[in-house]
């Protein structure tokens, strides 16, 4: 029994060990992301998304809101064409949200974010 704890704690230490380390790709990759241009959109929001990301789920009302007040382009990633901007842009999470303005990108977000806060870059 005490060599099974310590193989259930070993392998909880690396999972997490693992999260959190792709947390850190992601968020190297989206500081690596501003400055870029993006020819598809001149000014809004870019939304990277899956349809089987609970997070993304979660994001949807806020983005679905962000449509009335600014332009939004949402781009599925489990889609070929949304899965090769993804790849151009270097997106290897879900949720993961652009600012653009003058067809740069100014900020990227990774993960939820909410409403007010994306309304906030996009007019500032």
């Amino acid at each position: 029994m005490e060599s099974l704890l310590k193989l259930l704690a070993i392998f909880l230490l690396l999972f997490f060990s693992f999260l959190l380390v792709m947390r850190l790709v992601a968020v190297s990759r989206s500081k690596r992301m501003q400055g870029k241009s993006f020819d598809k959109l001149k000014e809004g929001i870019v939304y990277f998304y899956s349809e089987r990301c609970g997070a993304c789920k979660l994001m949807k009302p806020q983005v679905e809101k962000l449509k009335e007040r600014v332009q939004v382009l949402e781009v599925d990633v489990a889609k070929p064409e949304g899965y090769k901007l993804a790849q151009e842009m270097g997106v290897v999470a879900t949720p993961t949200t652009l600012v653009v303005k003058g067809g740069v990108v100014q900020r990227v977000f990774v993960g939820v974010v909410k409403y007010s806060r994306l309304l906030q870059e996009v007019l500032s």
